[in-house]
């Protein structure tokens, strides 16, 4: 039988993902990639803020389209939606036949070998396959893959609700994650970039201490490894010794992924992040002391219940002064069972998008210069795509992040055509920019 699955969410989602493609294919059923196609589909939700709710619902409803005009026999749910509100799925979802939450993964074999003998679709057919990292299918279309180092988290923000979903943080064992990069990279695979809720956390409550920066060093000396990025780091972990690690080990991209949220004390303790202002500007010190030429991407949150006009005015000013070289920004989304949906002075929606407006309106000349300042430089990219007008090779160095950074983009004429293949990489130097994005001629 064909499935099909559609991932929606963060990164930590499409490992889930792949390795649930994973178990199907070593079961014997065909993956395809077109939905019209799939006698089951998969949906791997989001359930993290409203926003991701209602994507999710809406793609649950698309998928169903497909019992009625496509091939689809069965139409399962899964992910952080599934887990965060399974019986409401259930009861005003009659389209979907099987909700399985984060929680129950460990149990798939026996939860897809009753549903499978229930339904009738595999009369007495024994699922026996378990979610295992080593068994993924990788999503991606060049050599890329996400390396989940840990899974839930401990720091209780107040608006926050993945420890609700995923649960307690808890680091997976450093030879485990080594042998999956070992297999990957003999798959293949070049570029891994290191995620989890708290990356920075890695292997505290498994070894009594940070370490984070042993896995770089370690996962660098494993043969076909090109490039690492680490992904969603805490201020107050990233020890002088990680940034050294990071600064010094050639393979580590020279790039922190560090959300700060807010930059007034008052809103950072009533978010409960462990990040005051000080610890926020010393660590950024620190990290452009030890590696000048790092990026530093960050994301912040607006309209957090109670934030004044002058506590706003305290991140924009922060932010023109600490000048990230990128930042993502969302309005605060009031969500169930966290500590600040009972918060009173709850800001106004339009107040909230007013403020965000004005944060990327600052962040949008912050872009523009630290584009320009790149001018000239020359970078090793892997070559992604091509973009939808089919005028551009879309490439990234070391200094972009998939998914989330702006792009280098090559123009297609005869000379680039012939020196440049998707999956690879090649040399380029900049010759224009504009807030986001980077264009490139050949080297």
């Amino acid at each position: 039988m064909n499935v099909g699955l559609v991932t929606l969410g963060c990164t930590k989602n499409q490992v889930d993902s792949e390795m649930i493609l994973g178990c199907f294919k070593s079961q014997g059923f065909n993956i395809v990639n077109q939905v019209e196609d799939a006698d089951i589909i998969v949906v791997n939700t989001c359930g993290f803020i409203e926003s991701a709710k209602v994507e999710a619902i809406d793609t649950i409803l698309e998928m169903a389209d497909c019992k009625q005009y496509g091939n689809c026999k069965a139409l399962i749910v899964t992910g952080c939606l599934a887990k965060r509100y399974k019986s409401q799925i259930i009861e005003s979802m009659p389209e979907v036949d099987l909700v399985i939450g984060v929680d129950e993964y460990e149990n798939l074999p026996e939860i897809l070998s009753n549903f499978f003998s229930q339904s009738n679709l595999l009369n007495h057919y024994k699922f026996n396959q378990k979610l295992d990292f080593n068994n993924r299918i990788i999503s991606s279309t060049y050599p890329l893959a996400y390396i989940r180092i840990s899974d839930g988290c401990d720091n209780k923000c107040s608006y926050c609700a993945i420890p609700l979903i995923r649960g307690p943080f808890k680091s997976r064992q450093m030879e485990d994650i080594l042998k999956e990069v070992e297999d990957l990279a003999k798959k293949g695979i070049k570029e891994f970039c290191v995620i989890s809720q708290d990356t920075s956390k890695y292997g505290l409550d498994i070894y009594g201490e940070l370490k984070l920066a042993e896995l770089l060093k370690k996962m660098s000396q494993i043969e076909g490894v090109k490039w690492i990025r680490i992904l969603y780091m805490y201020l107050f972990e990233t020890t002088d010794e990680l940034i050294d690690e990071i600064g010094k080990n050639p393979k580590v991209c020279s790039y922190f992924d560090i959300p700060i949220q807010h930059l007034n004390d008052k809103m950072l303790k009533d978010m409960n992040r462990h990040d005051t202002k000080e610890i926020i500007y010393d660590r950024i010190k620190r990290i452009r002391e030890i590696v000048p030429d790092a990026i530093l991407r960050t994301t912040c949150i607006v309209g957090f219940p109670g934030e004044t006009k002058e506590e706003f005015e305290e991140l924009i000013d922060g932010i023109k002064e600490l000048k990230f070289d990128r930042l993502g920004a969302f309005t605060y989304s009031r969500e169930e069972d966290t500590k600040s949906y009972d918060m009173e002075n709850q800001i106004d929606e339009d107040v909230k998008d007013q403020r965000l407006k004005e944060l990327f309106d600052v962040q949008k000349e912050i872009s523009l210069n630290k584009n320009k300042e790149r001018l000239g430089a020359e970078y090793e990219v892997i070559v992604e795509d091509v973009s939808e007008d089919d005028e551009y090779f879309i490439c990234r160095s070391m200094l972009e992040a998939p998914d989330v950074d702006g792009r280098i983009y090559i123009k297609i004429d005869e000379e680039s055509s012939k020196k440049v293949i998707i999956g690879e990489y090649t040399n380029v130097r900049i010759i224009d920019y504009n807030e986001y994005d980077l264009f490139a001629t050949i080297i």
